[in-house]
């Protein structure tokens, strides 16, 4: 059974509103449910070996929604609801971009899991809109993020570079800016630490302690090369003489190697 006749299947299913469009391998099927910032939902279609994949495409991370999925922790909480009653998998490719997926290798099954990830992508966007957080702190991050992500993108070998990247990726648990492999078997983690005032960059200074330590207890320990904190000394946020002994923590008790964004040359020789 190919994409178009497996299609049809899904219209005679759900109705007649369904449209596709032929996207390389994939067939993207647009569907007529609609977020709350009135996006309709597109999932992919795709043949790999025995198995039919139905995947969001990418989009949920790549801002096609018009959002951000954020990672404050009530918003994770929502997410990993919705992902774990939908039995979504996921997967990031080199670039950082998580795709969010389901498979089957029945060709009966596909409609009912089309429906599954449709209502997944159409909650998570529609929760996205909701501010968890300052939208002062959400722009510092995320303009830090993607200006870091890019300079670490510049002289990286980008096949060994992963962003936003889980340390273990079936736990789900210890999720680092990101894990750069020094060779197949080290690596090493790298963490952003920024914030738009002294109490959120204290916060973030706890995140990346708490991420680091975290990584120590884990089976992954024996392949840590180095843990890296790259220093947003150029946000609001960071008053030194206030966040002295969080930083001092940080370095000390994770062995993490702190660097100010105002010297992060000097990552050119801690990666490669």
């Amino acid at each position: 059974m190919n994409l178009i006749e497996i299609f049809t299947d899904i219209k005679n299913a759900f109705g007649g509103l369904w449209q596709t469009k032929q996207r390389g391998n994939s067939l993207e099927i647009i569907t007529p449910y609609a977020t709350t910032n009135n996006r309709f939902v597109s999932v992919f279609l795709s043949k790999q070996g025995d198995d039919y994949v139905i995947s969001d495409g990418g989009w949920l991370n790549s801002g096609v929604y018009e959002v951000a999925v954020g990672e404050e922790s009530c918003f994770l909480k929502i997410l990993y609801h919705f992902q774990n009653s939908f039995e979504i998998k996921q997967i990031a490719n080199a670039e950082g971009i998580t795709y969010y997926y389901l498979k089957t290798a029945n060709a009966i099954d596909i409609p009912s899991k089309l429906f599954d990830l449709t209502l997944f992508i159409q909650n998570i966007v529609s929760v996205s809109e909701i501010a968890f957080e300052d939208k002062e702190e959400k722009e510092t991050k995320e303009r830090f993020v993607s200006v870091a992500n890019e300079y670490l993108k510049s002289f990286t070998d980008k096949k060994k570079l992963h962003l936003n990247s889980f340390l273990i990726p079936e736990k789900k648990d210890i999720k680092f800016n990101a894990i750069y492999n020094n060779t197949p078997s080290i690596m090493s983690l790298v963490n952003y630490v920024t914030g738009s005032s002294n109490s959120y960059f204290s916060n973030s200074i706890s995140k990346a302690n708490m991420l680091f330590q975290m990584a120590d207890d884990s089976n992954a320990k024996e392949f840590i090369k180095s843990k890296v904190s790259i220093i947003d000394n150029t946000a609001d946020g960071y008053v030194p003489e206030k966040l002295a002994g969080y930083l001092y923590h940080l370095e000390h008790h994770t062995g993490s190697l702190l660097v100010n964004w105002s010297e992060k040359e000097r990552l050119q020789s801690i990666l490669n």
